[in-house]
């Protein structure tokens, strides 16, 4: 009797290990893994702006924005020539061009500044605010009270900035800093919702990248001061415009066009958290514990603030 309930024992561990062998071989076989792949990919691309913006610290913000910016307007413009696509490039309306440029350009302007007085990894968990903002104006446009999931995701997100800056509170803390990086993540939720409302599938982000680029170099010879930027600097600002400006966007374009909605959107909420590792390794930045916590409060709000 023991010999038979061992075999059988045996016989459903093997049968369950198959199994999952079985869904795992799946999984990379089919459509899952390319879409995962995609986001991945992507999420990566995102999360090293933080990393890149720090490398090209302390270069004026608009400078590195400008620049960065061009970059990516000439990778779009020649992906879409090699497809043949050149015309349509140029086919996105004044109005629309214009609110994506300030969208890019102040999002990420506040982001930058932000870097220079808080640091870039409480700088990046402030501006991951930008969901929970994007819940509360929603509600807003739509006339609607976000449901009480939504407030304990709203009063997670800020408890996460809180606990992320706490060891800056005290005589030490600036208020501007976290201001500005708020700014930034009210802008980008401002962009998302004008987005959305517009409904314009065509590639908008790449000719806008071009107004945006030439409108953050005209401010930076305008309000900042002449910097020469050096061979490292150089180098950031052209992945930047490479990564997280251009080709992040154009694999999340094809994983929103492959796969399932709530697991494309869980996995970008790693984002902040990827950003704060590459930081880490990097030597960018310190780990502490009210860093990692704050950055899992603040995606715990992200969830939650979009969920119904």
């Amino acid at each position: 009797m023991l010999m038979t309930t061992t075999t059988r024992n045996v016989s459903i561990s093997s049968w369950l290990a198959d199994g999952l062998a079985a869904q795992v071989a799946a999984f990379f076989r089919g459509r899952d893994a390319r879409t995962f792949s995609l986001v991945g990919g992507a999420v990566v691309l995102w999360a090293s702006w933080p990393t890149l913006a720090t490398v090209a610290y302390p270069a004026p913000p608009f400078l590195v924005l400008g620049l960065a910016a061009l970059v990516g307007f000439a990778l779009s413009f020649c992906l879409m020539a090699v497809r043949g696509r050149a015309r349509s490039f140029w086919s996105v309306s004044p109005a629309t061009l214009i609110f994506v440029a300030f969208g890019l350009m102040g999002n990420n302007a506040f982001y930058l500044a932000a870097i220079s007085r808080i640091g870039p990894a409480e700088a990046n968990v402030v501006h991951y605010l930008w969901p929970i903002f994007l819940v509360i104006l929603s509600a807003f446009v739509v006339r609607r009270a976000p449901t009480p999931v939504q407030v304990v995701g709203i009063a997670c997100g800020f408890s996460g900035v809180a606990v992320a800056l706490s060891p800056q509170m005290g005589a030490g803390f600036d208020a501007v800093g976290v201001l500005l990086g708020i700014s930034g993540a009210l802008t980008f939720a401002v962009y998302s919702v004008g987005r959305s409302l517009a409904k314009v599938e065509t590639n908008v982000v790449g000719p806008s990248l071009g107004l945006a680029g030439a409108g953050a170099l005209a401010v930076h010879v305008l309000t900042e001061p002449v910097y020469a930027l050096s061979a490292t600097q150089w180098g950031a600002i052209a992945l930047m415009g490479l990564g997280p400006f251009t080709l992040a966007n154009i694999l999340w374009d094809r994983a929103t066009r492959q796969g399932a909605a709530a697991t494309i959107s869980s996995l970008a909420f790693l984002t902040p958290l990827v950003a704060l590792s590459l930081l880490v390794v990097f030597g960018l930045s310190t780990l502490t514990l009210q860093l990692v916590v704050g950055a899992v409060l603040t995606i715990a709000g992200a969830v939650l603030g979009t969920r119904r």
